[in-house]
């Protein structure tokens, strides 16, 4: 985002000209960003390696489509975002499907889908898996993913290493979990997996996880039988411009100094390839003392109350910052919906804001919650302003209702 006479601008467009098309709120993305995100990530991998973008960040049809597009994969948690990957044409031999409450069905669903792996979290899911594939005799690709029980530097709900998380197969299930894939025929195992978590900052925590990776595979002695270490995602981002945190390509290089190199890669990025690609534009409607109540509230972006998360955020015509302090509320009916304790701008009724860093578990973890319909994405692609999911409707919303007479 840069001003342009005053006022905020995204690749070259207008948040204003934004609003005056679409109205508030409304989710802008740079396809522009995504493409250097992408690119960063590419430049750093070799042929062997894989760059599978974390569908639960952003689902949007059109982004999948552009992240496809320059050659990526999907990592995806459930049959909807796999049949959505599948949906836009993406390569099934760059699917991997992980989720700790796979179903029967979604199993069934992913093995005919012939995709890259499937990531077993559990000895249970292992044995249904056993199960599926003898019923209908097919081949199964699949990784273990494996808890490293390592914590990290992050808010508790973003920690998915650490001893006693429900993600991954704890230590004492990997024997038994190899002895029952040794017996079966249609069950090729492919590769491991872990995933520590989101917002990662400090590379030891990283690198610890890894390291107990490494030394799990070398004591299993299976080394010469599987293809890749699926590594997750989780790096962090920045949200001010005076954020320190790993680059790209920094991340990379240290990942792949570490790993033996017949061994390939699959990195699971999902925020640092969308989050500071996604913007959110609200309006201010009302001034109440030290309060601006805007028209997006926690139901469109949900981090700032989940996670504690602290977005920029910053008015569409530019003003002077000032001593006096405002509140950002959002209007829905908690005292949690709050974007910001501490905006230094003063805005009056009617003036647009934009929260930064908005791409990633923006909308994709929208709701309905007060009734409140979901607001539309448009995409900003050579200065030009795409609609890629048109505004809900009232009609939308109670569509899937029945009964009432």
């Amino acid at each position: 985002m840069k001003y342009i006479e005053n006022k905020l601008s995204l690749d070259g467009v207008l948040f204003n000209d934004i609003y005056l098309k679409y109205s508030t709120p409304v989710y802008v993305y740079s396809q522009k960003a995504i493409h250097n995100n992408l690119e960063s990530y590419m430049e750093k991998i070799d042929d062997g390696d894989l760059i599978c973008f974390s569908v639960k960040s952003s689902n949007n049809l059109e982004i999948l489509k552009t992240i496809s597009s320059k050659g990526a994969g999907f990592d995806v948690v459930s049959s909807g975002e796999l049949r959505k990957v599948i949906h836009i044409g993406a390569d099934v031999n760059k699917i991997v499907y992980s989720g700790v409450g796979k179903t029967k069905e979604d199993l069934i669903f992913a093995v005919k889908s012939k995709i890259k792996s499937i990531n077993i979290e559990s000895l249970s899911e292992l044995k249904v898996l056993v199960e599926i594939v003898k019923e209908i005799d097919i081949v199964a690709n699949i990784a273990l993913r494996f808890n490293p029980e390592t914590s990290s530097e992050t808010h508790p709900y973003l920690d998915t290493g650490s001893s006693g998380s429900k993600f991954g197969i704890p230590k004492n299930e990997i024997n038994e979990c190899l002895k029952i894939i040794e017996k079966q025929k249609n069950i090729n195992l492919k590769g491991l997996a872990f995933h520590i978590g989101s917002d990662i900052k400090d590379f030891s925590y990283f690198q610890k996880a890894l390291q107990v990776m490494l030394e799990k595979i070398k004591y299993l002695n299976i080394e010469e039988h599987i293809e890749f270490l699926d590594v997750g995602g989780g790096l962090a981002i920045k949200y001010f411009d005076n954020d320190e945190v790993l680059s790209i390509q920094e991340f990379v290089t240290k990942v792949k100094a570490l790993v033996p190199e017949k061994l390939n890669l699959i990195f699971e990025p999902g925020k640092s390839i969308i989050g500071n690609a996604g913007y959110l534009l609200a309006k201010v409607l009302y001034k109440k003392s030290n309060i601006l109540l805007i028209d997006a509230g926690m139901n469109d972006h949900i981090r700032v109350p989940l996670y504690n998360a602290k977005h920029q955020i910053l008015p569409v015509k530019k003003h002077i910052f000032t001593d006096q302090s405002f509140k950002i509320a959002g209007p829905v009916c908690e005292s949690a919906d709050i974007f910001d304790h501490d905006f230094h701008y003063e805005l009056d009724e009617g003036e647009l804001l934009v929260i930064g860093s908005s791409g990633a578990y923006g909308f994709s973890m929208s709701s309905n919650y007060n009734a409140r319909l979901r607001p539309p994405e448009v995409m900003i692609s050579n200065e030009k302003i795409k609609l890629i999911r048109r505004r809900e409707t009232f009609n939308d919303f109670i569509s899937e209702e029945v009964g009432l007479e």
